[in-house]
């Protein structure tokens, strides 16, 4: 007999769900016209839609002010839990950029990610209202999301463990939840990792004549004074992070003056092609994150003065058309 084409085709999977709910919202809604509240929902529903499918999770639901996305399903990443945590920091950033941008707004929320096993429908179209996960991991990160600070990001046990190399956190007592019967242990989080923090240990074994051909490409360019191109490629967990970092303490150890600088493509969001080229030229001109345009714009040229040496027109052209580019937030009203 063949399969039944209305049969569900479930798949039992390790998710991370996202569950953000806005605070106070709807008594505040039975007190509004209703075109107030959609004027008030449509905005922040499209921002927490933009911060999950940038990074790669999937928008199961909105419940009124309430949202639900799942990393995981139907397709999976290594780091999912990472970035449903990452999405869910992103989205409390929103709201306070809702509330900047409109006056009186005075919207508030609280995030939960909870990381387990779920039963995934992979034949279900979230979009037409058809459930794609279910499981206690589903449940759990509902009353995790009662229960995180306001305008604050919680987790779960599993999620924690899987993205503390990733993720600050803060660990919170443990808490009550309807249908637990122990208190259930809670962090919150508080930031993004650096890239130099992110990287947990791995044992460096095997790895010498890697790491010997690396040296001889240094070697070369130290003596011809020419560029050398290495890709490392391997696939997850085989020690290329800390490759590098083996060849980046033995370079350290030579006694040449070497400047080290270090770029990291994300493996998601758009307008990364030359993200870690950004995050080279960034880190060379001192340039931070939360830096103005006009004051990266000042630092990168100063960074160009210094190891330029052209006329000025060229250096200012190096600045603006092209370097400028991948340093500096050519949006900001700040920079004329």
């Amino acid at each position: 007999m063949g399969a039944d084409p209305d049969r569900p085709v479930e798949e039992r999977k390790v998710v991370s769900v996202l569950f953000a709910d806005l605070v106070g919202f709807t008594a505040r809604s039975d007190r509004a016209d209703p075109e107030d509240v959609r004027e008030l929902l449509r905005p922040y529903h499209a921002r927490a839609k933009q911060e999950i499918e940038r990074l790669g999770g999937t928008v199961e639901k909105f419940v009124g002010d309430a949202v639900m996305g799942v990393f995981g399903a139907p397709a999976a990443h290594e780091d999912d839990a990472v970035r449903a945590v990452t999405a869910a920091l992103g989205i409390v950033d929103a709201i306070s950029e809702l509330n900047e941008a409109r006056s009186g707004a005075g919207l508030a929320l609280r995030v939960a990610v909870n990381t387990g096993e779920a039963i995934v429908d992979l034949s279900a179209h979230p979009e037409r209202g058809e459930i794609l996960v279910t499981g206690d991991v589903v449940n759990t990160a509902a009353r995790l999301q009662e229960v995180a600070p306001l305008d604050s990001v919680v987790v779960g046990e599993l999620t924690y463990r899987t993205t503390r190399d990733s993720i600050e956190y803060e660990q919170l007592e443990p808490a009550s939840v309807k249908g637990k019967t122990e208190p259930v242990p809670v962090w919150r989080a508080t930031a993004c990792r650096g890239a130099e923090r992110r990287a947990p240990p791995a044992l460096f074994v095997g790895r010498n004549e890697d790491l010997a051909l690396l040296e001889r490409a240094f070697a070369r360019t130290l003596r011809e004074r020419s560029i050398q191109l290495v890709t490392v490629v391997g696939e997850p967990g085989v020690g290329k992070s800390r490759l590098v970092r083996e060849f980046r303490s033995l370079v350290a150890r030579r006694p040449e003056e070497v400047g080290w600088r270090q770029g990291r493509c994300l493996p998601y969001g758009e307008g990364i092609t030359f993200w870690a080229l950004g995050e080279i030229v960034k880190a060379q001109a001192g340039i931070l994150e939360t830096d103005r345009a006009v004051t990266a714009s000042e630092k990168l040229g100063r960074a160009v003065r210094d190891l330029v040496d052209a006329p000025a027109h060229e250096r200012h052209e190096l600045r603006d058309q092209h370097l400028g580019r991948l340093a500096v937030h050519l949006d900001d009203p700040g920079l004329g």
